[in-house]
């Protein structure tokens, strides 16, 4: 069997009421061959009937269930059968951008980067806000690159997962993969890892997602269950810290930045 172009993960718990929106957006993506991974996490509602019906509709859609074991496990099970060259992550309540796709990729094999970064918009209820923090120059060699990260790795624009572009081979090859247990984080653990490996990082000054901010949505959800349980969410954010470390110490930079690191662990919140 042909691997596809692009894999698109899509982890979805009780998303009966906008699943099928997120997923009619990344249907409309021209991107070349695609499928779409979606592992409903033991929705209590009426999600995976949803998914079956949409999957008999357009065969690009792949269904997955599985008992209810957490966001991490839900994508994680997506990485162990995905074939795509490319691969791409979106949440179950957001909306991918028309022809993001096709411009993240193409991003990707203009510059050949390993990792493409792209601007996205915020959606809270009427309003739109553009978020950006491309630099001047949109194609960077690791080491200049995490000389930028440093500055701004508590932010949503380098942490989250949905407004970036993703090697395949690299994902495999390294077995990167999810934490288990984590209630908030896991993305930007993900990002750590999967930087670890590569050569040069690209931007995209297109926005290529609409991540609504809503007061029950993913990410909201993970920052209450945060302020909820403060001793969990030290823990989490030092094992985050940890991981943010030793990835200046594989790639050698760590003697240069041992100094301003450690600031990480104050400003790192999930809304900045």
């Amino acid at each position: 069997m042909t691997a596809p172009l692009i894999s698109v993960i899509v982890p979805v718990y009780n998303g009966e009421a906008y699943i099928e929106r997120c997923l009619a957006s990344l249907l409309k993506q021209d991107a070349g061959d695609m499928e779409i991974i979606v592992v409903d996490d033991g929705s209590r509602d009426g999600t995976w009937a949803l998914l079956e019906r949409m999957a008999r509709e357009d065969g690009r859609i792949r269904p997955v269930h599985q008992e209810n074991a957490g966001v991490s496990a839900a994508r994680n099970a997506a990485l162990d059968i995905c074939r795509g060259r490319y691969i791409r992550f979106a949440d179950a309540d957001d909306v991918a951008a028309e022809g993001s796709s096709a411009a993240l990729i193409a991003s990707m094999e203009e510059t050949d980067s390993d990792l493409v970064i792209a601007d996205y918009v915020e959606v809270t209820g009427p309003l739109r806000t553009r978020r950006s923090m491309a630099p001047d120059r949109k194609h960077l060699p690791l080491h200049d690159f995490l000389d930028l990260f440093r500055h701004r790795s508590n932010s949503f624009y380098y942490g989250v997962l949905w407004n970036k572009l993703f090697r395949g081979d690299i994902i495999r090859e390294n077995g990167i993969r999810f934490p288990h247990g984590m209630k908030w984080g896991e993305d930007f653990h993900f990002v750590t890892d999967y930087l670890a490996h590569v050569r040069s990082v690209s931007y995209l000054t297109t926005p290529v997602y609409d991540y609504n901010r809503r007061m029950e949505g993913t990410v909201v959800r993970q920052f209450f269950d945060y302020l909820c349980h403060p001793t969990v969410g030290l823990k989490t954010r030092l094992t985050l810290y940890r991981n943010y470390r030793e990835l200046y110490m594989d790639t050698g930079l760590y003697p240069r930045y041992r100094r301003t690191l450690w600031i990480f662990l104050v400003r790192f919140t999930l809304g900045e």
